[in-house]
């Protein structure tokens, strides 16, 4: 829906007249000429930009120099001329005009549209908890936060409350204990905060509740895989687009998974990867390196083709799907879904409308029995009353309960246990050593699609077919293991291209061992996402899967989320659209791997 035209006259702080107007979802100050000629455009901003207006109280005892005129505020992210789709200069603008008292009734109206308009179903003047990390990345997070944030912040009217975090684990400590007054969390870091953030949320005894309160992140560390998801590789580290999204994001549903560690049984949680290999010596081994940015996951990842160290592990993968021309072709099925929806003002969330009438399966509390929410339900924050209900429910029983009778969930997160693999879980034997016997594909096109039952004399006989192109073959090297949830990784890293939000699903990636000329090719494409072709990057999606570790001494540590630990063996479960990123489109940002036509797709 198109916000309605309406102009306002006003007096602008050269003494001159103007008009603002609204239309087609944006606002224009036009300076007026005297004779006759075209109005001067002074400033164009899309409604979505628009923060703040506000109109001064009528004076009634003392008269001062404005007269009888009443002051209106106007606050803004503008520049790049006004075009719509360029971020890339975003600055705060604040304008100060005047309306003269024969128009101050349809002033206090124009402003009541504005502000419906550029908010539209967006909560106006959020309570902010904003965690900041003054050592990470670069170590300018407090300049930032303080030059640039919190200007935007207050200009937008957000209620902020900043804390810093002084130590390792900080910020899940405050999230674990925090009272659920606000509406957006904001982490001023890289991804590590938003790891502990989410680990802190989920260790609550009422995690299901934390979890609503979205999580916006602000790039100033020097892994931001978020906001490169959020917005595209050339606007990650745009600090004012961030901004904006902590004030207008939309909720984003996201997937976490729980990842056990035996025999420990230390539960953490992921929210973006677990890795392997390579991509553990690529992140670990350039801490020293914080100094370069995220240069320094590329400068790893050549020294580690170099050394082509290969990973000893027993994989089980419980596969969904492994047919990467399928996988593709649904993940640009769902962008063609969300394309049509226009974006308006604060932006529509087309990956929740489209999930209305869609039943979505929840895990409820026991574990066992499923919770169907038919129609549909919306995601609430944390701090807002009257949170919205599904009109049914469903049980995992089969029985229907009325909205009416519905109690949301805010427990905790049920207890992991080890899992339990069965015949049609797939094992990848990476150990690297060589067979004497014929290759065994284990792909789960080998034991799927490759096997075919024929009748021959009354009997039923099995068929081996020839396996596919592209299948793991035990005894093959692993050069890394990549399980993730968001299509990048790095902006030079779209490790996962068609990994769907909220799908329950984790994508993940087995490199082989290929020449180094190879490995060294693949840099090119891969900010786009074209090494997902390659045959010797096994690509599956699963629901859950578990590692044991073949060489404790040549690979004593894994990461989850960037973050290292010692391992013997771990477990990873889905917990489906658990939690909440905010988004200021309601998704991902759309890769071109996703929009281009492909003669494969």
């Amino acid at each position: 829906m198109a916000s309605r035209h309406q102009d306002l006259p006003v007096i602008l702080h050269n003494d001159k007249r103007g008009l603002l107007t609204v239309e087609d979802d944006k606002l224009d100050v036009l300076q007026l000429s005297k004779d006759g000629r075209p109005p001067k455009r002074l400033l164009s901003c899309p409604l979505r930009n628009f923060l703040f207006a506000k109109l001064a109280a009528s004076s009634t005892s003392s008269p001062d120099k404005l007269g009888d005129n009443r002051r209106l505020d106007l606050h803004s992210l503008g520049g790049s001329g006004g075009l719509k789709n360029d971020t890339s200069s975003l600055k705060l603008v604040k304008l100060h005009v005047l309306v003269e008292p024969v128009n101050a009734p349809e002033a206090e109206e124009w402003v009541e549209t504005i502000m419906s308009s550029s908010y539209r179903g967006i909560k106006r003047s959020k309570r902010v908890l904003l965690l900041v990390n003054p050592v990470g990345g670069k170590g300018k997070a407090k300049s930032i936060v303080h030059d640039t944030v919190l200007p935007i912040l207050q200009s937008a009217g957000c209620q902020v409350d900043l804390r810093e975090t002084t130590h390792r684990l900080h910020a899940e400590e405050i999230a674990a204990s925090v009272e659920l007054k606000y509406d957006v969390i904001a982490t001023a870091s890289g991804d590590g905060l938003v790891y502990e953030v989410l680990n802190g949320l989920a260790s609550r005894p009422d995690a299901r509740k934390a979890l609503k309160i979205p999580i916006a992140p602000i790039p100033t560390g020097s892994a931001n895989a978020v906001c490169t998801n959020l917005f595209g590789v050339k606007d990650t580290f745009n600090i004012p687009l961030a901004t904006l999204n902590i004030i207008k994001g939309q909720i984003l549903p996201i997937d976490l998974c729980s990842v056990l560690l035996l025999p420990s049984l230390t539960r953490r949680f992921c929210f973006l990867s677990t890795a392997l290999g390579l991509m553990v010596d690529l992140d670990i081994g350039t801490e020293n390196l914080r100094w370069m940015g995220d240069t320094r996951f590329m400068y790893g990842f050549i020294k580690g083709i170099a050394t082509m160290k290969t990973c000893k592990a027993k994989i089980q993968l419980n596969v969904v799907e492994d047919d990467k021309v399928s996988m593709a072709r649904k993940a640009r099925d769902k962008v063609r879904e969300r394309k049509g929806s226009k974006i308006l003002g604060a932006g529509i969330n087309p990956l929740v409308n489209k999930m209305n009438g869609i039943n979505i399966a929840e895990e409820s509390v026991e574990g066992n029995n499923s919770v169907v929410i038919t129609d549909h339900e919306t995601t609430s924050v944390g701090s807002q009353d009257g949170e919205q209900q599904p009109s049914k429910v469903t049980n995992g029983n089969g029985t229907t309960t009325r909205k009416d009778d519905y109690v949301p969930d805010h427990g905790p997160i049920p207890e992991s246990k080890p899992l339990q693999p069965d015949p049609n879980w797939v094992t990848l034997d990476t150990s690297g050593a060589s067979s004497g016997s014929a290759p065994k594909r284990s792909s789960v096109g080998s034991l799927r699609s490759n096997r075919t039952m024929t009748l021959e004399n009354g009997h039923s006989s099995e068929i081996q077919q020839v396996p596919k192109s592209g299948q793991w073959v035990d005894g093959e090297g692993m050069l890394y293991f990549y399980a993730g949830m968001m299509p990048w990784v790095a902006r030079d890293l779209m490790q996962w291209p068609v990994s769907i939000s909220g799908d329950g699903l984790i994508d993940v990636v087995v490199q082989s061992v290929v020449p180094r000329m190879m490995m060294a090719n693949a840099i090119t494409g891969a900010e786009k996402g074209e090494a997902y072709w390659m045959d010797c990057q096994h690509y599956y999606k699963v629901s859950e899967f578990i590692v044991q570790n073949l060489d404790k001494a040549g690979q004593p540590i894994f990461t989850i989320d960037g973050e290292s630990f010692q391992w013997d063996e771990f477990h990873v479960q889905v917990h489906p659209r658990i939690a909440n990123l905010q988004s200021l489109n309601g998704g991902f940002y759309v890769s071109d791997f996703l929009q281009k036509h492909d003669d494969k797709v």
